[in-house]
């Protein structure tokens, strides 16, 4: 059962509580300098949303070392607490740690769902590296989803459609020749996540995994003295008299990576690809080296 944890931690010196919800919390003064209060002993209980209490739940003071577990009844005492603290943390099983200020109520959220789905969109650079492709501008769409195995790891199957290219120039003794690709993808990365928490409900999130692909669409413009002419990208054509293999092979595959802040759901960041695949222009005849395809993409991913 997922449980909303309410928290009311509420101070009082030598008034009556300021608590407007069902659980009572006040302060003591433990030390006075100079006739001011420096520390005082908190207590409250903790109850999760049908009102019962929490057994066990840790209750700890931001910066500092004090920290207390909840008892049978729910209760807590943070003793010699600095009148300076502000932030209280509360942990519990099933539920996510949050940072909250000592002198307001406050909701600790349930637990995050194990399985969520994820939406993913951003602009891609890529280029083919062999022949000394220039970089070109596409993009790259997907959906998928996410599978929590513990706080910090998740696993993460996408299924994305990408446009990834490049473009040739030369130019050389009055002659203008130039070469755009732009291929269609349905790629499938198996992401592997890691999250580091960097403050409350912000993270730094990397992923890497196998990525396959499968090339089923998009063409091959070429410009040659103004003469311009457009196959598709995995037509089979003939050069001189040779018979060559396809532009590209439709199957692939490579490494993806990627670094990213989270923030809750929303992960702001770049994703990269590296991928391995056959020449255009190899043959036959002749065996080219293996092409490689680098594409970095620009994005946002959020989880529902």
């Amino acid at each position: 059962m997922k449980h909303l944890l309410i928290i009311c931690l509420a101070a009082w010196l030598g008034t009556n509580s300021l608590m407007a919800q069902e659980v009572e919390t006040d302060t003591v003064a433990t030390h006075t300098e100079n006739n001011a209060v420096t520390t005082h002993d908190i207590k409250g209980i903790v109850k999760d949303r049908q009102g019962r209490p929490i057994v066990g739940a840790l209750v700890r003071v931001v910066r500092t070392d004090i920290s207390v577990v909840t008892d049978i009844d729910g209760r807590f005492l943070l003793e010699d607490v600095p009148v300076t603290a502000r932030g209280i943390v509360v942990e519990s099983v099933g539920m996510e740690a949050e940072e909250w200020d000592i002198w307001e109520p406050m909701r600790m959220p349930a637990r995050r769902k194990k399985v969520t789905f994820v939406a993913q969109a951003g602009l891609s650079m890529s280029r083919y590296t062999y022949y000394g492709g220039n970089f070109k501008l596409g993009y790259e769409v997907g959906l998928g989803i996410e599978v929590r195995t513990s706080r910090k790891w998740a696993f993460r199957p996408m299924l994305q459609l990408s446009q990834r290219g490049t473009e040739y120039k030369q130019e050389q003794n009055g002659m203008s020749y130039k070469e755009t690709w732009s291929p269609l993808f349905l790629d499938l990365p198996l992401y592997f996540v890691n999250r580091h928490r960097v403050a409350p409900k912000w993270n730094i999130v990397f992923s890497f995994g196998p990525v396959f692909s499968y090339g089923f669409g998009g063409n091959v413009k070429t410009d040659f003295n103004g003469q311009q002419e457009e196959i598709g990208a995995f037509d089979k054509v003939n050069y001189d008299g040779y018979s060559h293999y396809r532009l590209l092979y439709p199957f692939n595959f490579g490494v993806a990576y990627s670094l990213g802040v989270e923030w809750k759901q929303l992960t702001v960041g770049v994703w990269g690809k590296n991928m391995a695949l056959p020449s255009g222009r190899h043959d036959e005849m002749t065996m080219d080296p293996c092409e490689h395809n680098w594409a970095l993409t620009f994005g946002a991913a959020y989880r529902f």
